[in-house]
């Protein structure tokens, strides 16, 4: 496979792939998983997230900045600056209906979703995977082994990997369907993320699904991304429901 970070993307046929990447980070604005006031990784780092060309991700961060979506300074990292009235003049509208109508639903419901689709994800890319699929999981886990001190490079890394697992699973409704899982509850996640341990913890499940995947073996890697998601499910219900009681008190 090649631009595995934009494959199975109808739209790339008559879209540029800077226009896609801005849609993605748009994506990541919307869900929550960027906010106003992060700092973007680097340039050269966010052409190795999304397998681009630096020239590419310039050009994404140039229209960006053009609807004051991010700043840029002389010297200085690039910094979100969405506030909601400029996300609003760049918000795709069916995908800000799409992601709306997931949240509506409940966490419960959402990650028995999960389970059903991200398991058969698992089983059909251990078949399916090739040498360098598993290399480039193996690149996205050495990148995450020095991020345990970024909970939100590790964030943007993980949506990273999950995908590319999904894309090589090759059926492209079960991408859609995991994408859109995904992207539930992503603000609850971020908070997950900032307590101790919790991106160490993820990053060895991350360990286990890709040398189940390296192994060919569908059985353990269906059981890998299960533990997984059992995880996440149970840290971010621990987390909302502290939330909640936060709201009430």
């Amino acid at each position: 496979m090649s631009n595995s970070a934009f494959a199975f993307e109808k739209a790339l046929k008559n879209k540029t792939k800077k226009e896609v990447l801005v849609e993605k980070l748009i994506d990541m604005l919307k869900t929550g998983l960027l906010r106003e006031g992060d700092l973007l990784p680097s340039e050269r780092e966010l052409a190795q997230l999304f397998e681009v060309s630096r020239e590419t991700v310039r050009g994404a961060l140039a229209q960006m900045a053009a609807y004051d979506l991010i700043s840029v300074s002389q010297g200085s990292k690039t910094r979100i600056s969405a506030d909601e009235h400029a996300l609003s003049r760049f918000t795709d509208t069916q995908e800000a209906c799409r992601v709306s109508e997931m949240e509506s639903f409940d966490l419960d419901c959402v990650f028995e979703s999960r389970i059903i689709v991200e398991a058969a994800i698992a089983r059909r890319a251990a078949i399916r995977i090739d040498m360098e699929g598993i290399q480039k999981l193996e690149r996205l886990l050495d990148a995450q082994s020095k991020l345990f001190d970024s909970p939100v490079y590790f964030q943007l890394s993980d949506q990273s990997f999950h995908k590319l697992i999904s894309e090589y699973a090759n059926n492209s409704l079960l991408l859609r369907y995991a994408q859109e899982l995904y992207g539930y509850g992503l603000s609850i996640r971020r908070q997950v993320m900032v307590e101790d341990g919790a991106i160490e913890r993820s990053y060895g499940e991350h360990a286990r699904i890709v040398d189940a995947l390296k192994r060919g073996d569908p059985d353990a890697a269906e059981r890998a991304m299960l533990a997984h998601l059992d995880s996440v499910y149970r840290t971010t219900k621990e987390k909302s429901a502290c939330e909640i009681d936060k709201s009430v008190n």
